[in-house]
């Protein structure tokens, strides 16, 4: 698992990490600003290739709720 992957994971200022099935969940947290956790979001995505799969989901035109996070077992 790779250094930003392992830090997603352990959560932050602005954001949680729930368990899934496949994964986890980053979640922000209730006090964040959406702004930072939108920029976070992003960055995740961005991060994204051979250490996992991103699958971001919105609750608007313009913020994320959640990004899916499905490490990739190599």
């Amino acid at each position: 698992m790779g250094v930003f992957l392992q830090s997603l994971r352990d959560g932050g200022p602005s954001h949680a990490v729930e368990k899934s099935d496949d994964g986890f969940v980053v979640l922000p947290r209730r006090r964040t600003d959406r702004a930072a956790f939108n920029a976070l979001a992003r960055e995740v995505m961005e991060h994204a290739g051979d250490d996992y799969v991103a699958l971001p989901r919105y609750d608007g035109p313009a913020n994320y709720d959640r990004v899916f996070i499905i490490p990739i077992e190599g």
